[in-house]
């Protein structure tokens, strides 16, 4: 298999990320007694983090990177958000298998030599991770996340023109599956793959990108909404407002969240600059999975730029047709 050119810390510490938002985003100090109780209950000599809220907070923030987290850490910190989530210990010896294999993949020759606490044997279960995913894993190879993932079939109009809509145009009817938090609250919102690329500001209902040029691809830098719904055959319509301090283009665009393909139900490319456009766009969800994702895709611009997004709207619509 042909070595892929990602997989760093930065991939690893932001799908941590996402794991604490499946988990109904648990605070440090729940997941702090997570793990307390957990490292009471195992073997002698077997070593876990107790997930200090601030040694939490500074993972989780990437200040600790481009150095991957330990793995004791990783396995407290995983183990702990799959509690949170309700998962039994099967299921979550399973999942562990499958970050631990990753953390080997990614480590440096000194993390890897660190001591690795034995593991007990475990029991065969199936992973949330494709088979396929852990296979790269196992061999050293990174999964790819966001930079290689294929454009995937787009909706409906997916190609068509782009315009702005009228001033005082009514929202999208339909069943909103987007739940963004109320305005001003932070927890279960946006959050970016790259935090030392694009600086990420603002709310549930609006977000600041102070974006860094030097990204490859559009897709090496993203900025996300974890835990959509969507179900396969039905109609969407996603609506927002866009403005950037300079001429440039993102990509946006919805998907499914399981690795390595992140299949699309939407995706497109779309111009923005100093003026405030509100966009709609309608689609078919491709697949059906209530953790789905709006993105948006920064990465691959040749100057660093500020994005600004407003009021992010995507509702199934009630008859498959949207009347904006």
């Amino acid at each position: 298999m042909a070595v892929r050119t990602v997989g760093t810390a930065e991939d690893f510490v932001a799908e941590l990320r996402r794991l604490r938002v499946r988990a109904g985003d648990p605070s440090l100090r729940q997941l702090q007694r997570i793990a307390g109780k957990r490292i009471a209950d195992v073997p002698d000599g077997h070593r876990l983090d107790p997930l200090s809220p601030s040694t939490t907070s500074e993972v989780l923030g990437g200040k600790r990177l481009p150095r991957l987290p330990r793995l004791e850490f990783v396995e407290s910190y995983v183990a702990a958000c799959l509690i949170a989530d309700g998962l039994d210990e099967p299921a979550i010896a399973a999942e562990l298998e499958v970050w631990r294999q990753l953390w080997c993949g990614l480590a440096t020759p000194e993390q890897s030599a660190e001591p690795v606490p034995e593991q007990p044997p475990r029991p065969r279960h199936r992973l949330t991770l494709p088979v396929a995913a852990v296979v790269i894993f196992a061999a050293g190879v990174a999964a790819g996340w966001a930079i290689h993932r294929p454009a995937g079939p787009a909706g409906p109009d997916a190609e068509a023109a782009d315009t702005c809509l009228a001033p005082g145009a009514a929202a999208p009817a339909g069943q909103d599956v987007l739940r963004l938090p109320p305005a001003g609250q932070q927890g279960g919102s946006w959050w970016v793959n790259k935090p030392a690329v694009a600086r990420l500001s603002g709310d549930g209902r609006r977000f600041r990108a102070d974006v860094t040029s030097g990204a490859a691809r559009p897709g090496d830098v993203i900025i996300v909404k974890s835990d959509v719904a969507l179900v396969a055959g039905r109609s969407y319509a996603l609506a927002f407002s866009a403005a950037a301090d300079r001429a440039t283009t993102i990509r946006v665009r919805v998907q499914d969240s399981r690795p390595p393909d992140y299949q699309a139900s939407y995706d497109r490319e779309l111009s923005v600059d100093q003026g405030a456009c509100r966009h709609l766009y309608r689609f078919v969800a491709q697949h059906t999975s209530a953790h789905s994702e709006l993105t948006f895709q920064v990465g691959g611009r040749p100057h660093d730029f500020q994005l600004r997004v407003d009021d992010p709207i995507l509702v199934e619509t009630p008859t498959g047709r949207v009347s904006p």
